[in-house]
């Protein structure tokens, strides 16, 4: 995929297109469903202002622990993901940290990785693990 994929950046919306233009904004209740998958997977992740800062508390919690967990675990551009389910009820992968093993499930399917694990982060349609 493109000429060298580990420098790609990776985002939810941006100001061109989201935002106070609202040409093609990304869908309002699924933003932080977004997040959850772009602060847990490799790429070089942005995000944007209005998300984190005028989106509200709840947005800013959570996209600030989602950025606590990346950090955490080390996940980098060349981080591996091992997909573990992925249809119409949920998506539910593995991404290998340089520290640590993180764990997300998206969608409204029922999943919990174990008790090896401790739930960082949840909210509509997305939870995160971390590897204890």
């Amino acid at each position: 995929l493109g000429v060298w994929p580990s420098h790609a950046v990776t985002f939810v919306d941006n100001h061109d297109t989201g935002s106070t233009q609202g040409h093609w904004p990304f869908p309002g209740d699924g933003v932080l469903q977004g997040y959850a998958y772009l602060l847990t997977h490799p790429g070089n992740p942005f995000v944007m202002w209005d998300h984190f800062f005028d989106w509200g508390k709840e947005h800013n919690r959570a996209i600030g622990e989602m950025m606590q967990i990346r950090n955490r675990c080390a996940i980098t551009s060349r981080s591996q993901v091992n997909i573990k389910q992925a249809d119409d009820q949920a998506y539910i992968a593995e991404i290998v940290g340089e520290k640590c093993l993180c764990a997300v499930k998206l969608g409204s399917g029922n999943w919990s990785p174990g008790g090896q694990w401790e739930m960082v982060c949840h909210g509509k349609d997305f939870a995160i693990w971390i590897k204890k």
